[in-house]
């Protein structure tokens, strides 16, 4: 089920729920040989473990249905760049961005990750991170090559190199597109930003535009901009629940600060290096002129470093007590944990008692259990009983009747017997 949320500021491929797909396409073909995607993504979640992961997409066709490839079908045909969350093989290499060129016939392995299936790939982190995960993927002349910024920082220095294969062969005409899904883990996948560049070589020039085709650009980009808000107004109107700002909590925003000052810090640190190296260098000249103005820098360097810290102090004091309120809340979870820990620990003992008390009033029960004989023999005894206590209530009835007919005769003979004499006595 396809699961797109747009947003002001990026689009939610996946939000973090169980067994959800989403898709982004260019629906236009690109018709160049050589090219460069500038992209920027997050993915985060609640727990240490997320899943499934997002995919970068350069296929000949557009993919009508979702699929079981980060949300894509099996069996493409192009370049799939894989920035894979879960580690399916337990090899303990993941999270992992690995690329896969697949002609059509090869069926991507995920019990394995993709192991042997890969041009190349890198163990590269990009999960919770502070700053969205920058990438450049580069493709020239047969030479693919892929950059990522992890998202600790937002420098352009802290770019590092994943991987670079030569020897990969593209077919001009390609989709590209971006896709991502979840399965019994589930994360955010988010894109800030997606942008194509065409790649020329320094001898070749590309076609210069005129006036005209210059214009009717501009012109159609205008009217697909108000044509996109409109369509995005209507949108929200009809799915107030799909479309959302999502705002960052306030723990992550802390973070993000947090990280943001100690990096604006190191980079004063080496600016202050750098200045110290060159006043080094300097040192073993005679030139007093450039002596002096290595120390003045050096001066002001110190200056604006002491300047930081102490405009930062109200800052850094805040994160003092931030932390300090982290710390109690740990504590007081670490208690509450505590307790509940005792607490199950008592239920626990009062269970086994129970169970022991059960288990020496019950009798054992027969392992092979009532038999039919031993029910018919059950049933005999039990009519055998109900018949001889019927006999013997019908004989007991039957001697309390005779009692009762001897007494009532015997009274009858005393009463004619005292009726007879009295008479006789009277006359």
């Amino acid at each position: 089920q396809m699961q797109n949320v747009v947003t002001t500021d990026y689009v939610r491929v996946t939000p973090s729920i169980r067994s959800k797909q989403g898709q982004i396409w260019n629906k236009l073909q690109y018709v160049g040989n050589n090219w460069e995607i500038q992209f920027s993504i997050k993915v985060q979640g609640r727990g240490k473990l997320g899943a499934d992961g997002m995919a970068i997409w350069y296929v000949q066709e557009l993919p009508k249905r979702g699929g079981s490839v980060f949300g894509s079908p099996n069996n493409w045909r192009g370049l799939g760049i894989f920035f894979d969350s879960f580690d399916n093989d337990n090899k303990h290499d993941n999270p992992a961005v690995i690329a896969v060129v697949n002609d059509g016939t090869i069926t991507f392995d995920h019990g394995k990750d993709g192991k042997g299936q890969e041009v190349a790939s890198c163990i590269q982190g990009f999960r919770n991170r502070p700053h969205p995960t920058q990438v450049r993927l580069r493709y020239y002349q047969q030479v693919l090559t892929l950059e990522v910024n992890p998202g600790i920082t937002t420098r352009e220095a802290d770019f590092e190199t994943c991987f670079r294969k030569e020897n990969v062969k593209l077919a001009p005409g390609g989709f590209f597109g971006v896709t991502a899904a979840t399965g019994a883990l589930a994360d955010d996948h988010d894109v800030h930003k997606f942008m194509t560049y065409s790649l020329f070589e320094r001898t070749e020039q590309a076609t210069p535009l005129t006036d005209e085709t210059k214009q009717k650009i501009l012109t159609d980009y205008e009217k697909y901009d108000v044509a996109l808000e409109e369509k995005k107004k209507k949108y929200k109107e009809k799915n107030p629940d799909k479309y959302s700002q999502v705002v960052e909590d306030e723990q992550n925003l802390f973070y993000k600060s947090l990280i943001d000052y100690q990096v604006k810090l190191s980079e004063k640190f080496d600016q202050l290096g750098n200045v110290i190296k060159e006043l080094i260098n300097v040192g073993n000249t005679d030139d007093t002129a450039v002596i002096k103005a290595s120390v003045s820098n050096l001066e002001k360097m110190q200056n604006n470093l002491g300047k930081m810290i102490e405009s930062n102090g109200a800052q850094m004091q805040n994160v003092v007590t931030k932390m300090e309120g982290l710390n109690k809340k740990s504590q007081n979870s670490e208690k509450d944990l505590k307790t509940l820990s005792l607490a199950l620990g008592a239920v626990q003992t009062q269970l086994k008692e129970i169970h022991k008390r059960k288990t020496h009033a019950c009798p054992a029960i027969p392992e092979q259990g009532i038999t039919f004989i031993h029910l018919f023999c059950l049933i005999v005894i039990q009519t055998s009983l109900l018949l001889g206590y019927w006999v013997w209530r019908s004989r007991v009835e039957e001697a309390r009747k005779k009692v009762f007919l001897i007494f009532t005769t015997l009274i009858k003979e005393l009463i004619n017997y005292d009726i007879n004499r009295n008479i006789k006595l009277y006359f």
